[in-house]
């Protein structure tokens, strides 16, 4: 095979290039298409809207949930990683919430675990905390994107920050008019009723103030209050939700399951609750001791015992509730990490019952790394908008064609062609370390942080791949005369890695 290589990359492009005119020739937005889960539960992810950047504040300024009190996001190690607030590091290095190429790149991620919604995490339209214009214009950029990508989603209010009743009564009028006439806001039980969940209540804890402030809602709502505090809310509230907690006297899911058998009855609607740990920031980063409790995540065994005790006790359960996917500040998240990879993703994937895996969350991360890598090329982007469509409608392969045509895995030395030059590199850089998107080494294919065994798999697999996209490579259809030596002293190499 090797000896014949320019016949094998001719013949290995020909799918890449049928699908390309295909792009070419129909670009269009695909309907979304719902995956296929073995698991009727309905499944929903909470979701911070929090995150800004120099990119949204200008300057050099980061917002405070990637710095907290002490740390400088602009500083970089020397393996490329930001200084920020948090014991884990996002996959993709810390971003902006309202950056179109996350809100993409994060909710194709949860489509293909199965995911059925997002609940935002929401500060309303009034309040008293000084960046609510920047937390709306993000809810409102990931909320605009989730009916394309066939999610659903509803908010969870945060009322802490309404100085009086009339802030409340505008933030849920804002709710009425805005959100509530959406298709794809949540609505639960027989009457259909927009759910509406609070984080507390928190400012308001007499049932006749929450009756003055729902009476803005326009119909009547299924209020959630947080686990135990539904009295708070008196009849306005229709049910709870559980969410994280831990204590001297019972261990985090033996508070889950009580809320289960004990709080979650036949009258009302309940909301179970599943998450990887909690591994809070706020001592580190100068907030202080704020929160009495710590889960560590026991290497995903936290998320199995609740997505296990979700499991058991769904027939009581409306929903449930994956806590969360990018509080990185309390490392809640289920979003990639390079400490956690896809790990918490694939067990949510086991959970729903999809059909997909690694392969298509790594693909969904690639189309990120495109999107970054050809920022200023119309044309390139052009495409990339057709494989993320095709990657919503769940159209795997087409896509894949479209993505490898403009990033090949394999393609170490960046000309367009996956040949020996790439091994050699590869060979070079074995071993070494420097993380996306600062300090990614070029034979790191994967991108995960580390030049080894599983880049050298992404070569082989590719070996020779020609882009029909990137450079000169394109019209290259025969390699360089001391090419085909290199080819083959890798082939052997290879060789011996496997027999060893």
């Amino acid at each position: 095979m090797i000896g014949n290589a320019p016949l094998s990359r001719l013949l290995r492009s020909l799918p890449l290039l049928a699908a390309l005119l295909i792009a070419a020739s129909s670009l269009r937005v695909v309907v979304a298409a719902d995956p296929v889960k073995t698991n009727p539960a309905k499944v929903y992810m909470h979701y911070m809207p929090w995150f800004e950047t120099p990119a949204t504040l200008g300057g050099s300024a980061w917002g405070w949930h990637w710095k907290m009190s002490n740390k400088n996001p602009n500083v970089v190690d020397s393996q490329g990683r930001r200084q920020i607030a948090a014991h884990y590091y996002p996959k993709i290095g810390p971003y902006a919430s309202r950056d179109a190429d996350v809100i993409e790149y994060h909710l194709l991620l949860m489509k293909m675990s199965g995911v059925d919604g997002v609940m935002v995490n929401w500060y309303g339209v009034q309040g008293s905390n000084g960046d609510i214009n920047d937390l709306l214009n993000s809810s409102n950029a990931i909320i605009a994107q989730t009916n394309d990508f066939g999610l659903d989603y509803n908010v969870v209010l945060e009322d802490r920050f309404s100085t009086n009743i009339s802030q409340a009564k505008a933030n849920v009028a804002y709710l009425r008019d805005n959100y509530f006439n959406d298709p794809n806001y949540i609505r639960i039980n027989a009457d259909n009723d927009p759910l509406l969940n609070v984080f507390g209540p928190i400012a308001f804890q007499q049932p006749a103030q929450w009756t003055e402030i729902l009476g803005q809602a326009g119909e009547p709502v299924d209020f959630q209050t947080l686990w135990y505090e539904r009295n708070d809310a008196g009849v306005n509230a229709d049910g709870e939700y559980a969410w994280i907690y831990q204590d001297a006297s019972r261990t985090y899911d033996q508070h889950v399951e009580d809320f289960y058998k004990f709080r979650a009855t036949a009258s009302g609607s309940f909301g179970g609750v599943a998450f990887p740990g909690f591994n809070d920031y706020y001592v580190q980063g100068g907030v202080g001791d704020i929160i009495p409790f710590d889960i560590p995540h026991n290497n995903g065994q936290v998320l199995d015992r609740t997505l296990s005790l979700a499991n058991q006790y769904a027939s009581k359960l409306d929903f449930v509730q994956l806590a969360t996917w990018n509080d990185f500040g309390e490392g809640t998240m289920f979003e990639p990490t390079v400490e956690t990879g896809y790990d918490y993703l694939l067990k949510l994937q086991d959970f729903t019952g999809v059909e997909y895996g690694e392969a298509e969350l790594e693909l969904v991360f690639q189309l990120y790394r495109a999107r970054k890598a050809y920022a200023g090329d119309a044309a390139k982007q052009t495409l990339l908008d057709n494989a993320a469509a095709l990657l919503n409608d769940l159209q795997i392969s087409d896509a894949r064609s479209i993505i490898d045509n403009l990033l090949p895995p394999g393609d170490f030395d960046g000309n367009g062609t996956v040949d020996g030059a790439d091994f050699l590199v590869w060979q070079r850089e074995n071993g070494s370390t420097g993380y996306y998107p600062l300090k990614q080494n070029a034979a790191d294919g994967n991108a995960d942080g580390v030049v080894d065994d599983a880049d050298l798999d992404l070569w082989r697999q590719y070996l020779g791949f020609v882009s029909t996209s990137i450079g000169a490579a394109a019209a290259a259809a025969v390699p360089e005369p001391a090419a085909l030596p290199l080819i083959l002293a890798a082939a052997a190499f290879c060789g011996l890695r496997r027999r060893r």
